[in-house]
């Protein structure tokens, strides 16, 4: 009998222990593969292009540097001394500036801004007074060259007016002058800062006008006027330097 009990008891021990004992772990779940990307779409294949004429390349001139003419290729400005003939060689009784411009034309303007005052004093000063005021310009217009020499059409204006006032009173003579002249030069450079020329000019119109104070409300006014195609030129020869 105890060896009956002692069996069921180490039966019933056993299968406690095997109920106590945890389940086996399980296998963890299973990743599903994945799945392949779709494949992109292939850029269309342009075929290549058939009988295309290659690029024509045209060939660009060579610039070549401008030739030195011998003459002033800026604006440049010329002071000169010279002789209005007839005259002494002696000594030069002419002088201008002229302005030239790239293209050959060129200016040669005259400014006259004077005020001369004599006095004369014997015990109580008596003043003569002069005043003269000026303005024209020369233009030279190159018509053709021939090497290093041109030939200039000329054309000149010039207004001038004189004043003289004598000691006294109302006893003023103003002496206004106006003329317009033409002609021909003919230049010669030397170099481009070196130039010679032959000018010769004449007369198309002149007029004079002369007031002179007579007294109180007594004036005299005078006037003359010379138009007419004249050849009978005045001639000038004059060196210049140019910058």
């Amino acid at each position: 009998m105890r060896t009956r009990t002692l069996v069921v008891a180490f039966c019933v021990a056993a299968a406690g222990t095997a109920a106590a004992q945890p389940p086996p772990p399980s296998d963890p779940p299973t990743e599903p593969p994945p799945q392949p990307e779709p494949p992109q779409p292939q850029p269309p294949t342009v075929p290549p292009p058939t009988n295309v004429p290659p690029p024509t390349v045209v060939p660009q001139p060579a610039v070549e540097p401008a030739a030195d003419n011998g003459r002033p290729t800026e604006l440049s400005i010329g002071i000169g001394i010279g002789y209005q003939f007839p005259t002494s060689l002696e000594t030069p009784n002419v002088t201008s500036v002229r302005f030239r411009l790239p293209a050959g034309l060129t200016f040669e303007p005259q400014v006259v801004l004077a005020s001369t005052t004599q006095t004369v004093d014997t015990g109580m000063a008596v003043d003569n007074k002069t005043t003269e005021l000026g303005l024209g310009t020369a233009i030279r217009y190159p018509l053709m060259g021939h090497g290093k020499v041109d030939l200039e059409l000329l054309g000149a204006f010039n207004i001038n007016n004189v004043k003289q006032n004598p000691p006294g009173d109302d006893d003023e003579t103003s002496t206004t002058t106006t003329s317009i002249t033409y002609g021909l030069a003919v230049s010669s450079w030397i170099t481009r800062h070196w130039q010679i020329s032959l000018t010769a000019a004449n007369p198309v119109l002149s007029f004079v006008k002369v007031r002179q104070e007579m007294g109180v409300a007594n004036v005299l006014v005078q006037s003359q006027t010379t138009i007419g195609a004249i050849f009978d030129p005045t001639v000038q020869l004059m060196v210049h330097l140019y910058h």
